[in-house]
């Protein structure tokens, strides 16, 4: 029998499972997490009457913590992620963080029926959009910079 056939058929089969597996465990769960921050972006732009005048209902600010879990979650999943988030320009772990963190503190300043002693609730809601734009580089408004 020709070894150079079962070699080949090997390699095949080897290089196949080695591509599914990257596929799988790394360039999948980026491809979520990127598809989470459309989705935030998409959501701000649509809600933003309604986040930024602090009138939102509950199923917005329920909304708003449920993408900031998700970004978490996604993130976890992916392998590496420090040297995927250098190499793809992603946001670093701390700064998911710091962007996750704004999200649940819009999530509560935009509710009306919640007594916030923070200052100026409007202040704070444009300051914490602009650190979650910055910290996961995503458009959450229709300011042109």
């Amino acid at each position: 029998m020709n070894y150079s056939i079962v070699l080949t058929i090997l390699s095949g089969v080897t290089i196949f499972v080695l591509g599914q597996f990257v596929l799988k465990l790394v360039l999948d769960p980026i491809v979520a997490l990127k598809t989470v921050f459309g989705e935030l972006s998409a959501f701000f732009l649509r809600e933003q009457t309604k986040i930024t005048g602090a009138t939102a209902t509950k199923e917005i600010t329920d909304e708003i913590h449920r993408i900031s879990s998700t970004i978490l979650a996604k993130q976890q999943a992916i392998c590496f992620y420090p040297f995927f988030a250098f190499c793809l320009r992603l946001p670093s772990k701390k700064m998911l963080l710091e962007g996750c963190q704004s999200l649940n503190s819009i999530g509560y300043t935009v509710n009306p029926n919640i007594h916030f002693s923070g200052g100026d609730r409007y202040e704070a809601i444009i300051k914490e959009m602009k650190e979650i734009s910055t910290n996961l580089k995503v458009r959450v408004d229709f300011i042109i910079l």
